[in-house]
């Protein structure tokens, strides 16, 4: 008789323990959505503020956020630096939970505040942004925001020659 209570006493301890798990799981965890929707609209906000911006210092302190922001999301480490050699050409790297190109808007944030710093005659601050631009914009997709840069870096150089003349 004990040995039968004993076999249901472990059925039911393994059971309990099964839906405990099974429970656990099936609650979905909405707390991640949200801290990455947080974090998105944190920087759309400070795009978009950038971009309405006519203040030279807001932003460029915008585009020191958004530079930030997408430098910690390039330096996200490789699967491929913890793969075994077979496994690395069967998986792809995870995709960026955000809907927008961290990289290309805090290039566009980085030409805006330039601009503005063109327009109040802080060519050095204006020449800084730009050349942000040239050194985080490396990769082809972003040759609209690098070409952009060079060419004001380039007038820039013209205005600083005429000026000395």
């Amino acid at each position: 008789m004990s040995d039968k209570r004993d076999i249901r006493a472990g059925i039911f301890a393994i059971l309990v323990a099964s839906l405990s798990l099974v429970g656990c799981q099936s609650n979905p965890a909405t707390t991640s959505v949200r801290y990455d929707n947080v974090r998105f609209m944190d920087v759309w906000s400070t795009y978009t503020h950038c971009l309405s911006s006519d203040q030279t210092q807001s932003a460029l302190l915008d585009s020191h956020k958004l530079r930030e922001v997408s430098q910690a999301q390039a330096l996200r480490s490789p699967l491929e630096d913890f793969l075994p050699t077979k496994l690395k050409s069967m998986v792809t790297q995870p995709t960026s939970r955000l809907a927008v190109d961290v990289h290309a808007m805090a290039a566009a944030c980085s030409l805006h505040a330039g601009n503005l710093a063109v327009a109040v005659g802080e060519h050095d601050l204006a020449r800084n942004e730009f050349r942000q631009v040239l050194e985080n914009q490396t990769q082809s997709d972003y040759s609209y925001y690098a070409s952009q840069a060079r060419e004001r870096l380039s007038y820039l150089d013209l205005t600083l020659q005429a000026a000395l003349r």
